[in-house]
This record gives structure tokens, sequence and C-alpha cells, in this order.
């Protein structure tokens, strides 16, 4: 049997390549670091590292052992995870969830959270819905949040409540538009805000065809920049609460499109196992 430390320490020293950095990372003495590689290639029955200089270098074998390793590093972390568990009557419920939802939904819901599931929360962002099952899949976390109901035999998927999603100007108020004179403005746009293409084809828009000053990686930067850019006038779609105060202070101000009525979901996910828990957090009532 191979042990799970010597993994953790093998993996440690191949993404810090070298074995003093890794023995700093892991708090082992590096003799003990070495120790371990030395009894992990014993137990393999080849060399895995080689030292040079400059770090470590991988072997072809220590090469494949670490791809291999990759593959099951989710479920390794977890079982180390699920067996510190074992000894405490009260452990972390741990969600995983997108940047928009962490930063500017999730503080709205942890007591309310806490309280259903007689639990404390550790909350993770990842970058994309692939990531979000994977995390649910290898069950590095028991939950996830996410605006895409993602279509999965092995996940319950449980609606949380819907927001909206409005135009905003950091310049001109009180501005009346179609959606075809969307095309007149300059936006600042959401690189997450994908599902927008789809809406805006039943009005004939090309979402992808507007003008695009600038690009950026979520709405909480987006506000940000709209907020911080007054060159010229800009636009931006950006979550209803996320702009209600610079909306009330008169910092943005909305944009009406004719006939336009973006709602966005929240969903609650995860496997059956974690079903009474989605059961209950999905009660949870949230005024955004």
């Amino acid at each position: 049997m191979i042990d799970f430390n010597k993994i953790y320490t093998f993996m440690t020293i191949v993404k810090e390549k070298s074995f003093s950095k890794a023995s700093a990372t892991l708090g082992l003495s590096q003799p003990a670091v070495t120790l371990q590689i030395k009894k992990l290639e014993e137990t393999l029955q080849t060399t895995l590292l080689v030292r040079r200089k400059n770090g470590i270098v991988l072997t072809k074998e220590g090469d494949k052992f670490y791809k291999l390793c990759l593959k099951f590093e989710g479920a390794m972390f977890r079982f180390k995870e699920e067996a510190h568990r074992i000894k405490d009557e009260k452990f972390k419920i741990s969600v995983a969830t997108n940047l928009l939802i962490a930063h500017a939904i999730l503080p709205f819901m942890l007591d309310k959270i806490c309280d259903v599931i007689n639990s404390d929360l550790d909350v993770k962002i990842v970058d994309t819905n692939n990531d979000l099952v994977s995390s649910l899949m290898d069950k590095r976390c028991d939950i996830i949040m996410t605006q895409e109901r993602l279509y999965n035999d092995h996940l319950i998927f449980k609606k949380l409540f819907e927001y909206e999603i409005i135009l905003v100007s950091n310049k001109v108020p009180n501005q009346k538009i179609t959606p075809a004179k969307l095309s007149e403005f300059n936006f600042i746009t959401d690189r997450t805000k994908a599902f927008l293409k789809g809406y805006f084809e039943q009005f004939g828009v090309n979402y992808d065809d507007l003008h695009t000053v600038y690009t950026l990686d979520g709405a909480i930067a987006t506000r940000c920049a709209m907020l911080n850019n007054k060159s010229r006038e800009y636009v931006a779609f950006l979550p209803k609460f996320l702009v209600k105060k610079s909306i009330a202070n008169g910092a943005l101000f909305p944009v009406e499109i004719e006939g336009v009525n973006i709602i966005r979901p929240v969903f609650i996910a995860g496997l059956k196992e974690n079903e009474s828990i989605l059961e209950k957090v999905s009660k949870i009532s949230i005024d955004l």
C-alpha cells in the first residue's frame, strides 16, 4: 500500500520544484521529505525524481506517476478531510461557487445557511461550470451554487431564487430605448454574461456585435469600471441588486429597454447523499 502522506509529499515537491521549498510548505524537515520520497520510490521500484542545481526533474516514470496522482488528487484530499471529520461532532460544509455569488450573494445568506444546516461554512471560488461539477463529483465540496441548471444525472438541483439584470449608464439618466438601439452604445461587458447572447436573439440583436470597449472578468469588476471611468458614456448589463445603491445615490442610471425583462435564477446542487442539506438551504428566503 502507498501511504497518502508520501503522495502528498511527492506532489508538493513537483509543484514547488524543490525539496527545500516543499519541506517548508509541508512543515517537515528536509531529511524527512527525502526519506518519504525514497520510501515511495522503493514501493514503486523506480526513480521518480532527479535533483538538479536549479531544482528537480521528473523521470519518465515520475511524470507518469504525477499525472496519475493528479487524477485522484481531489479524492485523496477529500479522503483526508473526511478522515479528520470523523472525530468531530460538528464539521464545516464546503460550498463551491463563482466569484459573483461568493462576493455579492452569499454574504446575505451565511447566517441563514449555517442556522438551517447547523454547520459552519467553507466557501470556495471556482472559475467555470465544469470546475463546479468536478468539485462535486470528486467530493471536494458538498454543495454548489450556480446560475446555470447544469445537466448531470448524478446531481440534484434546486432553485434558490431569481434576480434581475438591468442595463445601466455611467452618465446619462432617464433613457428609454428599443433593443435595436443597443448598437449605438459603448459597452463594458462581462465575460460571464454569455447567456445574454441567447436572450437577445429573440429581438434580432447579435450581442457579440455590440460595440464593446472593455471586456472584464465579472460583474463586480464591471461595476467598478462603470463607477470609475467617466471620459464618455458607457453602459453595462449588471445584476440589479449589485447596482441598487449606486443608482440610489446617482452614480449610475438605469436604461429602460422596451420589452426587455432579464431574469436569472440561482440554483443549489449536490449529490444525492447531500439531498437533506439541499432541501434545507432551498427553503431560505433572501431579499437582495
